[in-house]
């Protein structure tokens, strides 16, 4: 699956809504890539700023929400001649665009010998998947939020790849978001940034958050209460309401909390800014010795920038004494806001208690 920090055409002002409604579509979620470059292509075409055309090898159709074209003609500054495969030109005035085929949605349940099942608890429609063929013989349950836009089964296309690996008494649980636009949260492009408060619509936090933590409760009762072996991970706003969860809303810790590619959101973001240490304590519901973190980010991620991310995290961990906590804490060089399989790899690891080479 791959994204985790994608931000979010009468004619500027639609071609403004066309872009953020867009880039919303796209946020932690790769596989929407087609979907939305329509949206794109005729919010810039509208707005008569529809940029140069880029030609990409066919090996990187797709790869990014820009990547739709093979050869660029010279009638316009946009001007697309051939498409990536799955695409159709399309023609607006002098310019000339791609509009993309989405993709077809995987089969369920996704081909192999493991056992699945769908179900839904406080509005989240949920995909489950236990290794083996008995779906009530696992010992830990790992619950994953996908990115902003995505939804619970974006997951099986790392299945199908092999990238969750052997799946022998594990459950992997993909809730897909209440929000109609799937998003976790909903945010505000009003001038404020990361770190600001008015950036969020807290309320919409608080909803998710109510609803994550009444699935966690489900998956905890069947594991015979022990919270030690629920995990929580996410992808983008995802990982943003992971560690949100774990430090803002919950009183207990998790067997851990996987945060892969997220900026943390309020009140977390504002600890690091507190006189005192006890301050930022107050807006915390749970910091005890017993967390457990990983933390990934991409070095070329842009939409979450890895130092800015890195930093935060390391000044609320350390306001709140709990530093000793981040078990994984890695910048994977060159990676950009996305999801890659050695990640993959070292969040199994970190699951089933193994070394980790990050550690």
């Amino acid at each position: 699956m791959g994204s985790s920090r994608l931000r979010e055409p009468e004619d500027q002002a639609v071609a403004d809504r066309g872009i953020r409604e867009a880039m919303l579509l796209i946020k932690g979620n790769p596989f929407l890539l087609f979907w939305v470059l329509p949206l794109l292509a005729k919010a810039f075409v509208a707005a008569g700023a529809a940029g140069s055309c880029t030609e990409v090898k066919l090996s990187q159709c797709g790869v990014e929400f820009t990547n739709s074209c093979l050869q660029c003609g010279n009638e316009s500054s946009y001007d697309c001649v051939k498409c990536c495969p799955g695409c159709e030109g399309i023609s607006k005035g002098a310019y000339r665009f791609c509009e993309c085929k989405k993709p077809t949605p995987p089969p369920f349940p996704p081909p192999g010998n493991d056992s699945w099942t769908k179900y839904t608890v406080a509005g989240l429609d949920s995909v489950a998947v236990v290794g083996g063929s008995d779906p009530s013989r696992y010992e830990k349950v790992v619950i994953m939020l996908h990115g902003g836009g995505g939804s619970g089964s974006d997951w099986e296309y790392n299945y199908e790849q092999g990238w969750f690996g052997n799946l022998e008494g594990l459950k992997y649980v993909f809730p897909t978001s209440a929000f109609e636009s799937h998003v976790w949260y909903i945010s505000y492009k009003n001038g404020c940034g990361l770190f600001d408060d008015c950036a969020y619509n807290l309320s919409s936090i608080h909803d998710s958050a109510s609803r994550v933590a009444a699935l966690i409760d489900h998956e905890r009762n069947l594991v015979g209460g022990d919270a030690s072996n629920i995990y929580l991970a996410g992808f983008s706003q995802g990982a943003q309401l992971t560690s949100y969860m774990q430090i803002a809303h919950l009183n207990f810790a998790l067997g851990g909390a996987i945060i892969m590619d997220g900026f943390p959101l309020p009140p977390l973001c504002d600890m690091p800014r507190a006189s005192k240490p006890q301050e930022a304590k107050k807006n915390a519901t749970y910091y005890g010795s017993d967390m457990n973190f990983f933390l990934w980010q991409g070095e070329a991620d842009t939409i979450f920038p890895s130092n800015m991310t890195t930093t935060a995290y390391h000044e609320i961990f350390d306001i709140l004494g709990v530093r000793s906590t981040l078990k994984v804490d890695h910048t994977e060089p060159g990676q950009p806001h996305d999801l890659i399989k050695s990640e993959f790899d070292e969040m199994v690891k970190f699951i089933r208690g193994e070394p980790s080479y990050y550690t």
